[in-house]
């Protein structure tokens, strides 16, 4: 967000949060979908946890890959939640 100029910091923040929701839908999904294939619910939730395990891996090594390590030039006010 520091990149991103004013007149377009709403629609960019909206599509983040969009992106953050639709990734959570998607992994509730995931491991439900994973979850209740198998007959027995407790095994069927290792299972689902196991496959969320390993989306996020892969995930987080597609973000090491192909976010740009540089930092904005500008120094301004940077708030954090």
């Amino acid at each position: 967000m520091a990149d991103i100029d004013e007149p377009r910091a709403g629609l960019a923040s909206g599509l983040i949060t969009t992106a953050h929701e639709i990734g959570a839908a998607l992994g509730v999904a995931l491991v439900s979908t994973v979850a209740l294939r198998d007959s027995g619910i407790v095994d069927g939730y290792g299972n689902g946890t196991i496959a969320a395990a390993i989306v996020a891996g892969v995930l987080a090594l597609a973000a090491v890959l192909t976010v740009p390590t540089y930092r904005p030039t500008t120094a301004r006010h940077v708030a954090l939640h």
